[in-house]
């Protein structure tokens, strides 16, 4: 493996710590996050993406996933903790914040994407596409 790459993964503790006991507490929803990755504006899906999924609560960094693109360049069925969809539609509760995952990509042959933040819903399915360029992609004014 590239060790520009592995200098960049972030990673993080482990989420079976009690600590992490009271982010659960505090969403009690599920929603699945699917991540599409792709190259050539969106032509070519890429597979062998390493895909991190992290969550930073009380300053601490807690990995959730980490998984393999497959030959569709998708990582999917990652349950994910968020407010539960009734405190979403009570107006004294409609203020706290939702449920936000950080998503970070590695692949050898493409620039990292570094903590690409995405908000996951109760009950919903959230979509993440994202496109890699190359790493040895010559850009203007290089």
């Amino acid at each position: 493996m590239n060790n520009s790459i592995v200098n960049e993964r972030k990673g993080g503790v482990s989420p079976f710590v009690p600590e992490y006991q009271e982010y659960i507490s505090s969403y009690p929803g599920r929603g699945t996050l699917r991540v599409q990755i792709s190259a050539a504006y969106e032509a070519f899906p890429v597979k062998g993406v390493d895909v991190e999924v992290a969550v930073i609560h009380n300053g601490v960094r807690y990995l959730l996933y980490s998984d393999t693109t497959n030959s569709s360049g998708i990582v999917d069925n990652m349950v994910l903790p968020t407010r539960p969809v009734d405190t979403l539609l009570n107006p004294k509760t409609s203020d706290k914040d939702e449920a936000q995952y950080l998503v970070s990509l590695f692949h050898p042959s493409f620039k990292s994407v570094i903590d690409k933040a995405v908000t996951v819903y109760d009950r919903i399915e959230t979509i993440l596409p994202l496109s890699l360029v190359p790493a040895n992609q010559i850009t203007e004014g290089n």
